[in-house]
């Protein structure tokens, strides 16, 4: 105790501005992506807030926002959003779903932020004929037959 009243008092070793040894808080922090502006294909902004989850009590806080400005990304400078999200869903681990992301181009001439659209993709169905299901069910019986055909056979001899 004398030492550490010492050190106190002469603060050698920087002990006014130490904890000593308090444990750490347990948080994970996860980066979630709020908005990606676009303002031309060799020039985005990201925009991102930091989530910091207590692993005790599950609680979640937002802290730390930031942008950052990202020069010649190859995902960045697509102006297909779907395939942007895609990659960013498969390669990076935001925390937040990539579909409340917000993704804006940046109109130069009019200095306005314009909210770029996804392209919706129109799925068909494929119909199946009824044709096809008629020749499954004949070559069905056929092989039925072929086999009952083959039991009768080794039976008789």
């Amino acid at each position: 105790m004398e030492y550490f009243e010492k050190s106190i008092a002469e603060d050698s070793y920087n002990t006014n501005y130490s904890n000593l040894g308090i444990r750490p808080e347990p948080y994970i922090i996860n980066s979630k992506l709020d908005s990606v502006i676009i303002i031309d294909d060799k020039k985005s902004v990201i925009v991102t807030s930091v989530l910091r989850k207590n692993k005790r009590t599950s609680n979640i806080e937002k802290w730390n926002p930031g942008r950052d400005t990202v020069y010649n990304h190859p995902i960045f400078s697509s102006q297909n959003i779907d395939s942007v999200k895609n990659l960013l869903k498969r390669n990076y681990n935001f925390e937040n779903d990539l579909d409340s992301t917000v993704f804006l181009k940046y109109d130069k001439k009019t200095k306005q932020y314009k909210p770029l659209p996804a392209k919706k993709t129109v799925k068909t169905a494929k119909i199946n004929s009824v044709k096809s299901k008629v020749d499954m069910l004949y070559y069905l019986v056929i092989s039925v037959a072929v086999l009952a055909f083959v039991v009768v056979y080794r039976r008789s001899r």
